[in-house]
């Protein structure tokens, strides 16, 4: 038997295919459907040569004379018939490669045929017919090169065996019947061309019939490439894009998810597939299409702000077969748009309160100095002087407001120098603990040192005393510990406080850096303001956790330079 040609796709070697990378070079003719064809072949060869021989051996036994040769001989090509296919099916079932195969098939059934013909008067035997079936099957397994190849093979075999049978050269044991040497030499030239015509028709529609399946694979091998590169290119494609894509069912179940999906949800992706999309985002309705809409979620231990849209998978029908949820991780950019929102408010609040803070300023010295003067006056009663005094500290305490109004307003310019914000921290709360305000709290660090950076250090200690200051006021109506921790990390220093008081409310979260907004009964509001303003000016940024009834942390991240 031919081998079996495998017929490849011709590609320019320059520009591959988008699915080369993981479908590597085009196998056409996969080995599952040549191993079918195979085990077919095998299971009609086993029946047609146990029918013809079968058939051959009752009429041997029901003539007049009982060759015992010749009905051994005819025994033994069937038991060979039944081997060689059973060897060649476990082979095959045990994975061995079909292509290797199909020449030791072809060239044993040409030798059983070769035997059989011999047997049965050579050129004159009714058996000849078993070569175009041999040639039939070249080209369904191995297509125009089979068929040729197994076609002249035939023709060498049959001339060869036919000659023998009529010289009688070889001494087989032959049937009764069979006396090709009793032919003349025209009527077994003649009987010879018959046979070659025959075969040769029989090579040339299976030579047609091979081509046509050759040019079949060839196709189904392209469209099988197309297909693997499509598949593959969609792969990529899903693979690489930056948003999360989940592909759901009707009924809320997750299909597909794409490896961003993982990383935006903080979980594997395919640790995703068959769960509700309701666990995996709670508050989203898949059941409607959604153009777009920012939903928060909680992933791990960090709340998301994600942009959703939903819109209909459809299939080839334009039949809807589920849901396609596409979403991005917002939470950095709805935290600039509120801190570049909140920079707005403070600008124009700042412009507005330095205009404040200069008009007031002037009368209250005024009122300050008068009052002064009245209160030395000889004719001014005790209840004068009481008034006058709680006038004067009022006219103080609004003083200290517009000093805070005017830092806030129109601060000092920056003086950096290279500090070490470790033993900045380790002095402030030195203070701190020094500080009346702190005597019912229980302050602890835990500081690494050094922390260098490049910075203002009275602008950084006044952020370090105000947030202090709030943590403490916080912790004194909680459980009355504050906890200052400093480390670097790789773009440069980050600073936590934290308070075990009552946390802040979510909806005054987004509001507490904001001018003049504070919880406190005596608080201006400005405190927190001025930090965040200051820590912005180092480039820096503050953020803000809480949990309502377990405290607040208040990390401040500073660069190195």
């Amino acid at each position: 038997m031919a081998t079996v040609p495998i017929p490849t796709v011709r590609r320019d070697p320059v520009t591959p295919s988008p699915g080369d990378s993981l479908v590597g070079p085009p196998t056409p003719a996969p080995t599952s459907d040549l191993a079918r064809r195979v085990t077919r072949l095998l299971l009609l060869r086993t029946l047609v040569v146990t029918v013809v021989l079968a058939l051959s051996l009752w009429l041997l036994m029901t003539g007049d004379e009982h060759p015992r040769g010749a009905v051994w001989l005819q025994s033994g090509l069937i038991a060979t018939t039944y081997l060689t296919s059973i060897v060649f099916g476990l082979l095959i079932r045990r994975g061995y490669a079909p292509r290797k195969l199909t020449r030791p098939m072809q060239a044993s059934d040409l030798v059983i045929t070769s035997l059989l013909v011999y047997v049965t008067a050579g050129a004159q035997s009714p058996y000849t017919f078993l070569y175009a079936l041999s040639i039939v099957s070249a080209g369904a397994l191995s297509y125009r090169r089979g068929a040729v190849v197994v076609t002249v093979a035939s023709l060498l075999a049959m001339t060869m065996i036919s000659l023998l049978a009529w010289t009688d050269v070889l001494d087989l044991p032959m049937s009764a019947q069979a006396h090709p040497w009793d032919q003349g030499k025209l009527d077994f030239v003649r009987t010879l061309g018959i046979n070659y015509a025959a075969l040769i028709g029989v090579g040339a529609l299976s030579f047609i019939f091979g081509d046509q399946l050759q040019r079949g694979a060839e196709t189904l091998a392209t469209t099988r490439q197309a297909v693997a590169d499509l598949y593959t290119l969609h792969q990529d494609i899903v693979r690489s894009l930056a948003s999360g894509l989940i592909t759901i069912s009707p009924d809320g179940t997750v299909l597909t998810a794409n490896s961003a999906a993982g990383a935006i949800l903080r979980r594997p992706a395919t640790e995703m597939i068959s769960e509700k999309i309701e666990v995996l985002m709670p508050g989203l309705d898949a059941a409607s299409p959604i153009e777009r809409a920012d939903l928060t979620i909680k992933a791990g231990a960090q709340d998301l702000t994600i942009g959703v849209t939903v819109s209909a998978l459809r299939d080839v029908r334009d039949q809807i077969i589920g849901r396609v949820v596409n979403f991005q991780d917002l939470t950095e950019l709805r935290r600039l748009e509120q801190a570049n929102r909140r920079s707005e408010r403070l600008v124009t609040v700042g412009q507005l309160a330095a205009g404040i803070a200069h008009e007031i300023r002037n009368p209250l010295a005024s009122i300050s100095g008068s009052i002064e003067l009245l209160k030395q006056a000889p004719q001014a009663s005790e209840d004068d002087r009481t008034l006058m005094t709680i006038v004067h500290r009022e006219i103080t305490r609004l003083n200290v407001l517009i000093g805070d109004l005017l830092d806030y307003a129109n601060p000092r310019p920056r003086q950096p120098v290279d500090i070490d914000l470790g033993i900045l921290i380790d002095e402030t709360l030195q203070v701190a603990r020094g500080d009346q305000a702190f005597a019912d709290v229980e302050v602890t660090s835990e500081v690494t040192k050094p922390l260098p950076i490049h910075a203002d250090p009275a602008k950084l200690r006044q952020v370090l005393w105000n947030l202090l200051r709030n943590a403490a006021d916080a912790a004194a109506t909680g459980g009355k510990h504050v906890t200052v921790t400093g480390r670097s990390d790789a773009a440069g220093a980050v600073v936590t406080i934290a308070d075990d008081g009552p946390g802040i409310e979510r909806d005054h979260i987004a509001r507490i850096f904001d001018p003049f907004f504070t919880t406190k009964y005596h608080g201006t509001g400005l405190g927190l303001a001025t930090c965040h303003a200051i820590v912005a000016e180092h480039s820096g940024r503050i953020d803000v956790e809480s949990v309502v009834g377990k405290g607040t942390k208040m990390v401040v991240r500073l660069p190195r330079t």
